[in-house]
């Protein structure tokens, strides 16, 4: 099927997969003990895979937002990536910095994302607020020329060594939603402190706690303005939920493309496993499945583009194409029998890591629950 992506980002894919087969493949066992190191983010900044959309007076290319997106499918396509999760697609924070920082901020911080010296995460989650982000409890109040922050984050990706930290904070708790601010904290404030959670899945990909006591970070540090922290995100959540749809797809078409290479050699009872009837059902199901999905996300790209996409569409992309890998990645295991269950396996590894695909970015029951409002007007 045609790619929506065009010449340029697919000529883009090539470098990243290039990468990828390189810098994750013969790395990933060791990756799952302790995580990516900086000589894996200084080869992606090298390979030119960070900070893709920071301009060129930044020292960045400037590239198409959709780069994004195609770094992520190819984290989805290799299962080496079943090891780092979204690790270094979390430059989707990047956005936050190039559209709402002020000139001081992105001469700063551009080029150490450029070279891997910032990683970044976006911290929002809380213990008692996940999809519901209104119900954070950090707080970040004004002392003097500082902002002082308290409170807890959890399954923040690369909050276990993020040097960029993009705070979400309540500058005015009273105000909900509208009182929540975006703070620039470096990963080294004194305050911060980060434990490492180990995951279901993605093993290496740095998922973690962050708590802030009594963090002193200067008010030149806000991102934006006060209370302007949902807006940041609106313009950045439809795109952090197509690229993680993206990786999802990726995932489906590789995990689809192995097994029919599995079972085209897998003997039994004397005939290849692909010879039996059920077998072909069910390979040409996950056929099915996948073309469905590259033909939803080609559509959502040039919505995207077009500058059609709306809410809807967001929470149709990600309502399908996660829960359509999950199928597929299923129906693999299955056909690949007890070696589908074995841990060195990597569609074993690949089906674990493809659970929180349907929760990222908002479940699917909060993607339903959007989408079902306008039913009751």
């Amino acid at each position: 099927m045609e790619s929506a992506y065009g010449e340029e980002l697919e000529m883009f894919r090539a470098t990243v997969r290039a990468f990828f087969r390189k810098e994750l493949v013969p790395r990933a066992r060791e990756f799952d003990d302790k995580g990516s190191d900086r000589a894996f983010w200084h080869a992606a900044g090298k390979a030119g895979l960070l900070g893709t959309i920071i301009p060129e007076e930044y020292g960045g290319p400037g590239a198409d937002p959709l780069s994004i997106m195609i770094v992520s499918e190819e984290l989805g396509r290799c299962p080496a990536a079943a090891s780092i999760g979204s690790s270094i697609s979390s430059d989707i924070a990047t956005g936050f910095l190039i559209h709402n920082g002020t000139e001081a901020q992105k001469k700063y911080w551009a080029p150490k994302i450029l070279s891997g010296d910032a990683i970044q995460a976006m911290a929002l989650t809380e213990p008692e607020a996940g999809s519901d982000a209104s119900a954070i409890r950090t707080t970040a109040h004004r002392e003097g020329d500082h902002y002082v922050i308290n409170g807890a984050k959890c399954f923040i990706s690369n909050g276990h060594k993020a040097d960029l930290i993009y705070a979400i904070a309540k500058t005015d708790p009273a105000a909900r939603a509208k009182g929540m601010s975006v703070i620039i904290v470096p990963g080294d404030t004194p305050g911060v402190t980060r434990r490492r959670m180990n995951t279901m899945g993605y093993r290496g990909g740095d998922t973690g706690e962050i708590f802030f006591s009594d963090v002193r970070v200067p008010l030149t540090n806000l991102v934006g303005e006060e209370g302007g922290a949902m807006k940041m995100f609106h313009r950045t959540i439809a795109l952090d939920r197509m690229q993680i749809c993206a990786r999802a797809l990726g995932a489906a078409e590789a995990g689809f493309e192995m097994t029919l290479e599995y079972v085209r050699n897998r003997k039994m009872f004397g005939q290849r496993l692909v010879d039996f009837q059920n077998t072909q059902f069910k390979l040409a199901e996950m056929e099915v499945d996948v073309k469905v999905g590259r033909a939803l996300l080609n559509e959502m790209i040039r919505k995207y583009r077009a500058g059609t996409f709306t809410d809807d569409d967001g929470s149709t992309v990600k309502i399908w194409i996660p829960e359509m890998e999950a199928r597929v990645l299923d129906s693999c295991v299955q056909l690949w029998g007890g070696y589908g269950f074995m841990d060195d396996s990597p569609i074993s590894r690949m089906y674990t890591a493809a659970r929180v695909d349907r929760i990222f970015a908002g479940a699917t029951e909060l993607q339903k629950s959007m989408m079902a409002r306008k039913y009751l007007k």
